[in-house]
């Protein structure tokens, strides 16, 4: 009986035990793998190698040479001494259950193709943007002149460069939050900052659509007389956030891997360039010329696609941290099917 009830331990024994026993992962690696593994349907050994904990040659050598022979040894010795203690009834109550089907979807990011994509869309946006507004100016009236001129104004909300511009940053927040929850899993003291950045990407991409940035110029105006590059007055506040944001995260960005520091702080520069910097400008042309001629529409123009590439940039720098500092990106959907 004993020799049985041994058989049936050692056969039960996970991957996980085997690796703490070799002295390969320690057992808080394990709980944070298996924290982990129910939450994303993964196989431990994928979650441990994704991780860089056990290298994924050492875990198929283990699998291999170790834990399969030894469970098939003893699922023979145990198929034996059931095969002799139970009757034909227990044999078969005894039979596991067939476990439902599950079909797994995976969603694989390439760094480089979803950067060009972002690209071709920018570009398209761009040309038939500045197409709609040559016509505008330059064409005499045809049909569905205005219904362009709305859906591809840059300078217009809620029309299909706003809706790109509100995905994309919402984009970034998603991955933001990926790479904080993954933070948060191995105990990062950096957590709160990926957090962070998160909420801040939510906001951005509430405000591309909603343009509550906008809602404060008649508030500043009335507290502030503005003019001049100030004339859009929404960038005195908005200035002020960007300094206090740059000195709390300038820790943060100091931790940072040199390259993706870099890139951080390029995308940052391009888009605050675009969306201050260049607002600026145009703010200072429309209170001297107004706003209805070609040289106010180059100069938003400008600003709109600085913004856009400043996201690009972003986008590509924490797609390339998660392939190069989290194992690569991987988003799975999982759905299970029941059999009768």
């Amino acid at each position: 009986m004993i020799d049985k009830m041994q058989s049936r331990q050692l056969q039960d024994k996970p991957l996980g035990v085997y690796l703490i026993e070799a002295a390969l992962i320690t057992p808080t690696q394990l709980n944070l793998a298996l924290n982990e593994q129910k939450g994303s349907g993964k196989r431990l050994g994928q979650i441990l190698a994704e991780r860089g904990w056990v290298e994924q040659p050492t875990i198929e050598f283990l699998m291999s040479k170790v834990i399969l022979p030894e469970r098939k040894t003893d699922k023979k010795q145990s198929h034996l001494d059931e095969s002799n203690s139970q009757n034909p009834t227990e044999k078969m109550a005894a039979q596991p259950l067939s476990k439902p089907p599950i079909r797994e979807l995976k969603f694989h990011l390439s760094v480089l193709k979803t950067v060009r994509f972002l690209l071709v869309l920018v570009f398209c946006f761009i040309s038939i943007h500045l197409l709609v507004q040559f016509s505008l100016y330059r064409l005499p009236d045809y049909p569905l002149k205005e219904s362009l001129t709305l859906l591809f104004n840059l300078d217009r909300e809620q029309n299909f460069p706003t809706l790109y511009s509100c995905l994309t940053l919402l984009f970034c927040a998603v991955l933001l939050a990926i790479i904080a929850h993954e933070k948060k899993a191995t105990g990062d003291r950096y957590t709160r900052y990926w957090r962070a950045l998160s909420i801040i990407f939510l906001y951005l991409s509430l405000d591309e659509i909603l343009s509550l940035h906008e809602r404060t110029i008649e508030p500043v105006r009335n507290v502030i007389p503005t003019g001049g590059v100030f004339y859009f007055a929404w960038v005195i506040p908005a200035s002020v956030l960007v300094l206090v944001f740059l000195l709390v995260f300038l820790r943060f960005l100091a931790h940072l891997p040199t390259g993706i520091r870099n890139l951080f702080l390029m995308a940052g520069t391009i888009y605050i360039g675009g969306a201050l910097g260049m607002e600026m400008v145009n703010g200072y042309h429309a209170e001297l010329t107004g706003r209805e001629n070609m040289m106010y529409v180059i100069l938003f123009t400008i600003e709109e696609l600085l913004e856009m590439l400043g996201i690009i940039v972003f986008v590509y720098a924490l797609l390339s941290y998660i392939s190069k500092y989290m194992k690569g990106a991987n988003l799975q959907l999982r759905a299970s099917i029941q059999t009768k």
